[in-house]
Formats: C-alpha cells, sequence, structure tokens
C-alpha cells in the first residue's frame, strides 16, 4: 500500500518579479514536483506573471497582476526583432487569452509602467480562482 501523496503548495505574496531565468526555474521545479502555485496577496509584478503559465496555478481575485515587455537590464534599446523575439519567448508562459491580451497589448509598456489586470479579470479568462 502506497503512502498518500502529499499536496505541496508555493504561496507567492506581493511579488515585484525578478529576474526571467530564475522565475523558469521556479516554474520548471513546481511542474515537475507537482506543485500548485497560489498567487495571492496585492500585487504580482513582471517576471511574477510568468508564474501564470504553470501547470497547476491559482489567483486571487484581489489580486493586481502587472505585466510589460521585455527590456535589457541596461535599459538600452532592442532592435524591432530582438523585442519580438523576446516577447514572443515571454508570451509561451502565459494561458492562450492572456498571451493574446500581452502581445497586443501588454509587452509595449515599459519597463518602468505595468498594465494592470485583477485576479478577477484572469479568473474571467479562464484562470483558476483560489479557494
Amino acid at each position: 500500500m502506497s503512502a498518500p501523496s502529499e499536496s505541496k503548495e508555493i504561496q507567492v505574496v506581493n511579488d515585484p518579479g525578478g529576474r526571467i531565468l530564475d522565475r523558469k526555474v521556479q516554474i520548471e521545479i513546481a511542474n515537475r514536483s507537482n506543485a500548485r502555485i497560489r498567487i495571492v496577496g496585492d500585487y504580482c509584478n513582471s517576471s511574477c506573471t510568468m508564474l501564470l503559465g504553470a501547470d497547476d496555478v491559482c489567483v486571487s481575485s484581489e489580486t493586481l497582476f502587472g505585466f510589460h515587455g521585455p527590456f535589457r537590464v541596461n535599459r538600452t534599446k532592442m532592435t524591432a526583432e530582438e523585442f519580438d523575439k523576446q516577447s514572443a519567448s515571454l508570451s509561451t508562459y502565459y494561458p492562450r487569452p492572456i498571451k493574446n491580451w500581452f502581445m497586443s497589448k501588454a509587452r509595449f509598456a515599459g519597463p518602468d509602467e505595468y498594465l494592470y489586470v485583477s485576479g478577477a479579470y484572469l479568473i474571467g479568462l479562464g484562470v483558476q480562482e483560489c479557494v
């Protein structure tokens, strides 16, 4: 008889974002361990929004999600081709309705400005609500 499997959760609260590579690793670890990512709190900004692409994620209807497009760390201008390539790469971490919105609108927000949507809006697009 096997032991009951433990339910693993990663709680994300008031996350300002950070390095994209670190976020990719966090998503990979969560997916490999079948952990649920719970995004709650007041905000989830920048690379934190990539967590929406994890295999098992839920959001609070009250959380604000701040999106912006790709940029270089040193803030030098990207070529149009580089910007499109980086935008497309980032968008792969979003469920389809969010991906479409990101590619048509949010990616054009600069690194110091965000386009915000609520968790309630994301739930309306099909993201699971945390209960």
